[in-house]
């Protein structure tokens, strides 16, 4: 499949559940992306001015509790406007800052996400990667103290129709929760190699949430034991 891409929109919003967050706003960036089969009809199926526009209604003139309904909106928005040359649009909205839990190790974290997808009627996806779903995303969470070198990715993908539609974080795996197992794992498992602590991230997140649809943690080891000249050694399991 094709696609066109926005990347790194960097805005200012007033998004989050806590009542800081929609007093003091931060700052979002969003990736947005069209797929089609012919590139060039996917280019001219929606300009960049109607792009621009709806990321102004929904992601800056207006205030949501979830950031999975501010991506939502934006797609349905494009997907209404476009013609059938556009078959799915992407809307990713990273939170580079977030009220996560803070302290040294665990305390570092690049951002958290959430990755909505609005399909055409009749385009029917495999569903064979955790892009076909929607999903939450925490990125480099970083585990570092004097004995563990670890930063871990953790995706989850579940459905999140009521998510958006209630914009009520009663109906979402938070990204809290997801951050918490994260690093929970690494921290509790001290002595385990990175494969197997993924693994254990993928089979706790079944465990605790039943609705899961698939799972991807990325394990990256910056202190291997051999005696390579590498800057890290990175594991990951899909599943």
């Amino acid at each position: 499949m094709n696609y066109k891409q926005f990347k790194n929109i960097t805005l200012f919003g007033l998004h989050g559940h806590a009542i800081q967050e929609k007093e003091l706003g931060q700052k979002f960036v969003l990736d947005i992306t069209l797929f089609g089969r012919d590139l060039q009809a996917v280019r001219r199926a929606v300009t960049d001015e109607q792009v621009e526009q709806f990321v102004q209604e929904e992601a800056v003139d207006v205030s949501r509790d979830m950031i999975q309904a501010v991506a939502w909106k934006i797609a349905e928005k494009i997907l209404d406007v476009s013609d059938e040359s556009i078959l799915e649009v992407r809307v990713e909205v990273k939170k580079p800052s977030t009220p996560v839990r803070i302290g040294m190790p665990g305390g570092l974290i690049k951002y958290v996400s959430s990755t909505i997808s609005k399909r055409r009627d009749g385009y029917q996806s495999e569903y064979t990667h955790l892009e076909d779903y929607n999903y939450t995303k925490i990125r480099s969470a970083r585990i570092f103290d004097r004995d563990v070198r670890m930063e871990v990715d953790l995706e989850v993908a579940f459905p999140q129709d009521e998510v958006v539609q209630n914009d009520n974080v009663d109906y979402s795996y938070s990204y809290t929760t997801i951050y918490d197992v994260a690093v929970d794992t690494v921290k509790n498992n001290k002595g385990d190699d990175g494969a197997t602590l993924a693994q254990k991230m993928v089979d706790y997140v079944y465990g605790d949430n039943p609705n899961t649809q698939m799972v991807r943690a990325t394990v990256r080891n910056y202190l291997p034991e051999n005696n390579l000249s590498v800057d890290y050694m990175e594991y990951q399991i899909v599943q």
